[in-house]
């Protein structure tokens, strides 16, 4: 007997009209901030969507009425939710703005959108399938894995023919799908987006080199499994990668310069441990000098800076969301969604 995919669906025409725009905003609330537009009070909107489970990313498709939907930082540290979303559009038109970049997405066309970065957008009716990966899968790949936030690959372009045709037949097929199965497309999946986003492809180990010299992911990698040390800083980076001061800084000009992009990391990890249930007995200073913060008043002042609210405002916001349910399976799965486990539904 084939053992078929986790797969699970919504429909607001199954509820009473009145419940209906609390159902759906409570399914996608994890990821979005839905509103209605002009901000309509009507209650009986008209939405669904299903979701395959595919172990190492989780297939979407939805459907509903024009709405705004929105990011904030303040819902990015609640929830903690660290992937990408690569969505491609059937029908509808998204007017969105993803800090300093603007578009307009249409029928055809793949946007990405990075979970960990604000954003806001306008959609009229629309209908899409959306691919999720978790950074940690897909961020190895990439050239520059915190600068595709907001980016457009044109339904007439190859390369967006090509990744549109895929996803496409993946919400195609895959209910029907064996685990076997979603786990192969699920690492060739995520290679092509990769690829379709101007990287190489290759395994990280393959290419750590490479990278180093072209964009530096070696040395975002060696941020990441030493942000803990109080040690880590430009001048050590510049010795370890035998770089210049200069060289190194123009590495991270997207993000501000080297040391802006470690404080940004060092944020991250500590809203991370912040907002997680199985911390909340921790000290934010204790939190803070584990990831290489010497200074409690720095670390609350950068923390407020970062996500527009303090570090016990953030613990308060993740505490007073509610267990996922039945109804919630889009926020539960993306919450237990992990690169590196085959099928370890939460």
């Amino acid at each position: 007997m084939r053992s078929i995919l986790p797969r699970a669906t919504f429909e607001t025409s199954c509820l009473p009209p009145r419940s209906r725009y609390e159902a759906w905003r409570n399914l996608i609330s994890a990821v979005f901030e839905p509103r209605l537009p002009d901000d309509d009070v009507r209650q009986d909107l008209t939405a669904e969507a299903s979701s395959v489970h595919f172990g190492q990313i989780l297939l979407v498709n939805a459907k509903a009425e024009a709405q705004h939907f929105s990011r904030t930082r303040r819902l990015i540290a609640s929830e903690g939710l660290d992937h990408y979303l690569v969505q491609v559009y059937r029908s509808g038109i998204c007017e969105g703005s993803y800090g300093d970049v603007q578009n307009v997405v249409r029928p055809g066309d793949i946007k990405i959108i990075d979970l960990a970065q604000p954003f806001e957008t306008f959609n009229t009716g629309f209908d899409n399938t959306t691919l999720t990966i978790p950074r940690a899968a897909l961020a190895p790949l990439l050239d520059r894995p915190d600068g595709v936030h907001g980016t457009v690959l044109p339904a007439d372009s190859p390369l967006g023919s090509v990744l549109g045709s895929h996803i496409l037949a993946l919400a195609a097929v895959g209910p029907d799908l064996t685990m076997t199965e979603a786990a192969s497309l699920a690492t060739g999946s995520v290679r092509l987006v990769a690829a379709c986003l101007g990287a190489n492809p290759r395994a990280r180990g393959e290419t750590q080199a490479y990278r180093a010299v072209g964009r530096g992911q070696a040395v975002r990698d060696f941020i990441d499994e030493n942000i803990a040390s109080p040690l880590l800083c430009p001048e050590l980076l510049a010795k370890h990668f035998r770089l210049s001061r200069a060289g190194l800084y123009r590495v991270f000009a997207d993000e501000g310069g080297v040391a802006a992009f470690i404080q940004a990391r060092r944020l991250r990890r500590c809203f991370l441990a912040i907002t997680d249930p199985a911390q909340a007995h921790r000290r934010f200073g204790d939190i803070a000098h584990a990831h290489g913060f010497s200074s409690d008043a720095h670390f609350g002042r950068a923390f407020r800076q970062a996500f527009g609210m303090t570090p016990g405002e953030a613990r308060y916001e993740a505490g007073a969301i509610p267990a996922p349910s039945e109804a919630s399976f889009i926020n539960q799965w993306m919450r237990g969604l992990r690169p590196d486990s085959a099928f370890g539904l939460t």
